[in-house]
């Protein structure tokens, strides 16, 4: 196994958001946020685009616009907006 360190990190979130997120990790999985986080890190280092599913068809849809439009716009500075979702567009769903 890899030697382990700790790292802080701060994640802006509000505070309804962070109560139910916790709230589901304990009971279904009966684990914390942090093994959570540490596992969608893992798939999205190791696998191809994000490496995890976005359960909800919505979402899903609106996730995968989003990451297209963020491919494209990659190395267009100073070009017009690329129309689609917003990053804010995603939480609000």
């Amino acid at each position: 196994m890899a030697k382990q360190r700790q790292h802080h990190m701060s994640i802006r979130l509000d505070d309804e958001l962070y109560r139910w997120a916790k709230e589901k990790c304990k009971a279904q999985f009966g684990i914390g946020l942090s093994p959570l986080l540490k596992m969608f890190l893992r798939a999205f280092v190791t696998q191809r685009g994000v490496g995890f599913y976005v359960g909800d068809d919505d979402l899903c849809k609106l996730f995968n616009s989003w990451l297209v439009k963020k491919k494209m716009e990659k190395g267009r500075k100073g070009c017009f907006p690329i129309p689609g979702p917003r990053l804010k567009d995603l939480y609000e769903l």
